[in-house]
């Protein structure tokens, strides 16, 4: 490969890398002129000049498909008809700018550029980093509010400044990847890595003090458990899953939070119920991007909070860009989902490692969103991508390494 190619190429993917271990800057906010703009925006499009220096180095075109490309389409179209029906129709294009078009550039980008173990291993290790730093991050937050008094069962500390619930959403994604990378290791040492990462994402996850994601975690050790092979070894998982989680209901702080569920569910159910109500109104085009706390409105009791989103992720998508949208984005998420579950008894190393992380993802954000709206903020949604691109290139990678040998 020529010199300008291989920097063109190595810039790009450490652009990705970057990307992969920074989402949570989207914190970082400011304006170009009258545009805003959030720190994760820069680093997506200096990726993308990245990508574009390697198609002009490479002198080809863009070579990603994949077998969720016409229901991407849909989606897109999907957000288009969800900003044209929006009540608020510059916030609604931003957030189709954010949500879409960014998200599923990335997924593109990494699917076409990431060709190789090597690569796909480095992405996974910058990522590890980030996610190791932010779960620190949380970690120290909620030891610092604690020390200060300060931690309150019904919204717990969160890192960044973001609500507790979206930092439990963004760290179990990163827990299903290092859980199969330890129950799949190609060396002895990654193992032993792994559940350090392990231990300390879940730690940082139990100090979110998020309900939701304590459910979808005792979901997703159940897959673990179901995946390990031998009977000794589930036995084994079995056991310190019992263990971990005994210990982590007695924490003071949990066994208040769980204590309280029974109001959050009926608040839940009462949104849910409003969500219902509108959605029968308008079943096609939904409420439109960032217009469910308007479309709403009629139905939402006075003494009831204003709620941005209704609490689960298929409400969300329907009220957000309508019934092509949900069905479109039900498709990538089902396909992925059921896809990752049978090639992860087919590969073998890190791409069975990939595979199987991206589908525990996927489990985590299925149980979770039930209760909450995964995907729907700057972070989430660029996250997914990810997940999905993942799982994209380890089963490409799983296929190709099938057939060499």
């Amino acid at each position: 490969m020529p010199e300008l190619a291989l920097s063109s190429r190595r810039f790009a993917i450490g652009s990705l890398a970057v990307t992969t271990a920074s989402l949570p800057l989207y914190v970082v906010r400011f304006h170009v002129g009258p545009l805003p703009a959030t720190a994760l925006e820069v680093l997506i499009g200096i990726t993308v000049i990245g990508y574009g220096l390697v198609l002009r180095s490479e002198r080809r075109l863009p070579a990603a498909r994949t077998p969720y490309d016409i229901p991407i389409v849909l989606l897109l179209v999907a957000g288009i008809i969800g900003v044209v029906v929006a009540p608020d129709h510059v916030r609604g294009l931003g957030i189709y700018r954010a949500y879409f078009i960014e998200a599923i550039a990335i997924f593109y980008i990494a699917v076409d550029l990431i060709r190789s173990r090597e690569e796909l291993r480095f992405i996974l290790v910058i990522a590890g980093v980030g996610v190791s730093l932010f779960a620190v991050g949380q970690i120290v937050t909620f030891l610092v509010a604690l020390a200060h008094h300060a931690v309150h069962i019904d919204a717990g500390p969160a890192f960044l400044n973001t609500s507790a619930n979206s930092v439990a959403l963004f760290l179990e994604p990163p827990l299903a990847f290092v859980l199969g990378l330890a129950m799949f290791p190609q060396r002895r040492w990654e193992r032993w890595l792994a559940i350090g990462c392990t231990l300390l994402f879940l730690s940082a996850l139990v100090l979110t003090l998020s309900r939701a994601a304590y459910i979808a975690t005792a979901i997703l050790a159940v897959w673990v458990v179901f995946s390990l092979p031998g009977r000794r070894q589930k036995v084994w998982g079995l056991a310190a899953t019992a263990l971990i989680s005994l210990a982590v209901v007695e924490l003071p702080f949990i066994g208040l939070r769980l204590a309280t569920a029974a109001h959050s569910a009926a608040l839940r159910l009462s949104i849910y119920g409003e969500a219902l109500r509108m959605l029968a109104q308008r079943p096609i085009l939904g409420a439109g991007i960032s217009g469910f706390p308007i479309r709403v409105a009629p139905f939402r009791p006075s003494y009831e909070d204003v709620e941005l989103y209704p609490h689960n992720l298929w409400l969300t998508t329907w009220s957000e860009i309508g019934l092509l949208g949900v069905i479109a984005f039900g498709i990538v998420f089902f396909g992925l989902l059921f896809r990752g579950a049978r090639a992860s008894w087919q590969s073998n190393g890190l791409y069975r490692a990939v595979i199987w992380g991206s589908t525990g993802a996927l489990v985590l954000y299925l149980v979770h969103g039930l209760f909450d709206s995964p995907y729907w903020k700057n972070d989430l949604s660029v996250e997914f991508w990810i997940v999905a691109a993942l799982q994209v290139i380890a089963m490409r990678g799983a296929r190709s390494s099938a057939q060499d040998s």
